[in-house]
């Protein structure tokens, strides 16, 4: 196994005033590690814009025509996401193979203007290679393609093996009770806000006084920034003091909702939220917090904010509505700013926004539609309702997931032990209840259609179950613990056995597809990663992944300097297949908050498969991923199969 080092060459800067080295392509036909002047690379940006938004417009007009459309893919325009990283035997390449390759494509790399090889595969060792060459990677005989692309940029030095994204910690404060507190990285995300092929990253900082809804208390403030991989800030959004602190309440999606080639960003906001551009939504003055530090009147509202310049530019009221506190189970304010959020392409072709209110009693879903400038309501699910009724109530979980289970084209909500049609009808409920982890795959590839694995929180529920994600029925279980069995995970981990393999806390054992106990339990119950060479996932806990073996994990990477998030939870800020190869990056805040540290894999694969991201289910994942209880991202196939 080789050493693994830290991201070296994404885009990135080392200190204030130093060259930016930018992995990038000029079109997602090739790809290369440039610096280049400000005025060449902002030609090739434009130009790169305008093919993306050119490519937009035309995916729409597909779909007007009535065209069929592809029930896996989404509407991002990648480049190639070429990086290279520094090991002991030479600059190791990554890159991405795209949906729209044709089968059999090689690539053609190059050092300079020398070509190195032609590889079927989208990594490449260049062996005894100086630390300051710079690459480029084309398709094979793409000389029709290169003369359809912008030209490209200049390539320059490369960076060295440990560079950071430098991000901009807000300044502390005090709360109306005297309690002082400082800032920390939280939970991110990435979405393409620029339209230029390449992700920016979209970072949440939590104060140190962040509370969980069961606890009272003042908290300072929520903020979110957005960051292109050099560090640059585009903007900040302050949530201000309407918007309490904590994982149950500000759940962001970074999605190109209206199809032009660049992502949105959406979340729930109050009066006294100030946007990007400085602009105040509501009343600047309005302090809505009782003397428990919790918000529980004032106006709600949904925003949807551009990508670009963090400006809003549609607020509307947040359905639904909280009404009276005490009808969601408690009157402290607990249980009614329960909140998760989700994307998902419900009717097949474009993706919509899905904001959620309420799991332990009362579940309420709705879809909004952000089109031409405009948020609109879709369509929303309410236990209440007396067209669901009381057996939908309580069966959701601290997460959701997002998945076209019945094999329609369209996706559907998995909501704990339910699961909500695209069209808002319950599509089913099996009645087991809350819980505090799920997930939702091909987990049993010889079975058709998806599969959901989840651990249960309720003592007289089953302690974890496999179900067919698209009836809710049960495939096998493990019986009652009498406990909260709060973690589980179900993933392809173990080559010795077909399919995904399935575990949790409470209960002994490692268990097969077909919910055999086939041995030793892993010794961590968190994410999973793609990160070695196979195709098998690790284990990703706190600031380190581990391989699985029976008798024993190996670490194969302890991130120094670094820390996990959200207490005992652990995550990493992200984990996503957001440069190079189909291996999954983590995204980790340093310890002093003032970068975010990108990690990628430097082993070698014969696995060539198309980037993740371009595989809707997993995109939509990554959405997902920093709502409420964070949860990894699982694709639509089994990569093992």
């Amino acid at each position: 196994m080789k050493r693994v080092s830290i991201l070296a060459a994404a885009a990135v800067l080392a200190t204030a005033g130093s060259t930016a080295v930018v992995a990038a392509s000029t079109s997602p036909a090739a790809g290369s590690t440039t610096t280049g002047s400000a005025t060449t690379k902002g030609s090739a940006r434009a130009a790169k814009a305008a093919a993306t938004k050119a490519a937009a417009a035309k995916a729409a007009a597909a779909r007007a025509a009535g065209a069929a459309v592809d029930p896996t893919s989404t509407t991002e325009n990648l480049d190639r996401g070429l990086i290279s990283m520094r090991t002991t035997g030479g600059n190791f390449l990554s890159w991405r193979s795209l949906k729209s390759d044709p089968a059999g494509l090689t690539f053609d790399v190059y050092r300079g203007s020398h070509k190195l090889t032609t590889t079927s595969r989208t990594n490449f060792t260049d062996t005894g290679a100086p630390a300051s060459a710079s690459y480029r990677v084309v398709p094979s005989g793409a000389a029709t393609l290169a003369a359809t692309a912008p030209s490209a940029p200049p390539t320059a030095t490369l960076a060295a093996s440990s560079m950071d994204v430098p991000i901009q910690i807000p300044p502390g404060g005090t709360t109306p009770d005297g309690v002082s507190y400082t800032y920390s990285a939280n939970d991110a995300s990435v979405g393409d806000l620029d339209g230029d092929g390449a992700y920016e990253i979209v970072l949440k900082w939590d104060p140190s006084n962040a509370k969980d809804n069961s606890q009272s208390g003042y908290t300072g403030n929520v903020y979110v920034d957005a960051y292109k991989l050099n560090g640059t800030r585009l903007w900040r959004i302050d949530l201000g003091r309407n918007i309490r602190a904590g994982a149950h309440y500000t759940q962001f999606q970074v999605f190109d909702y209206d199809g032009d080639g660049r992502a949105e960003v959406a979340m729930k906001t109050a009066d006294g939220t100030r946007d990007g551009a400085g602009a105040v939504i509501g009343s600047s003055s309005a302090d809505y917090r009782n003397s428990a530090g919790y918000v529980l009147s004032g106006p709600e509202f949904l925003t949807v904010f551009n990508g670009q310049t963090g400006r809003a530019m549609s607020t509307v009221d947040y359905v639904v509505a909280r009404g009276s506190v005490s009808a969601w189970g408690d009157s402290y304010g607990n249980r009614v700013d329960r909140f998760l959020a989700g994307t998902a392409y419900l009717n097949g072709s474009y993706p919509s926004l899905i904001t959620a209110r309420g799991y332990y009693t009362r579940s309420t879903v709705s879809a909004w539609d952000f089109r031409n400038g405009t948020l609109t309501r879709k369509w929303t699910f309410d236990s209440n309702s007396s067209t669901n009724g009381s057996k939908w109530t309580g069966q959701g979980n601290h997460q959701l997931s997002i998945a076209d289970v019945d094999g329609d084209g369209r996706d559907e909500i998995i909501y704990g032990a339910m699961a909500i049609d695209d069209n808002s009808a319950g599509l089913w409920v099996n009645g087991q209840g809350h819980g505090d982890a799920l997930h939702v795959g091909d987990l049993i590839p010889s079975r058709p259609g998806l599969e959901m694995f989840k651990v249960d929180e309720n003592t007289g529920s089953l302690a974890a179950w496999m179900a067919d994600a698209r009836t809710g029925a049960i495939i096998w279980s493990n019986p009652s613990c009498g406990c909260d069995n709060g973690r589980g995970v179900s993933d392809d981990i173990y080559a010795g056995s077909p399919g995904a393999e399935s575990w949790s806390s409470a209960v002994s054992g490692l268990y097969s597809s077909t919910g055999r106990n086939i041995g030793r339990k892993p010794s961590s119950a968190n994410f999973v990663i793609w990160w070695d060479g196979d195709a098998q996932r690790e284990l990703l806990d706190g600031t380190h992944i581990d391989k699985y073996g029976t008798g024993g994990d190996t670490r194969l990477l302890t991130a120094s300097g670094v820390h996990s998030n959200n207490g005992t939870k652990s995550t990493p800020s992200l984990q996503a297949d957001i440069l190079g190869d189909w291996r999954e990056e983590v995204i980790w805040p340093t310890t002093d908050n003032t970068r975010l540290r990108i990690y990628s894999t430097t082993d070698a694969t014969s696995i060539s498969h198309v980037s993740l991201m371009q595989d809707r289910m997993y995109r939509e994942a990554v959405a997902w991923q920093n709502t409420a209880y964070n949860q990894p991202p699982h694709p639509s196939f089994a990569l093992s199969n």
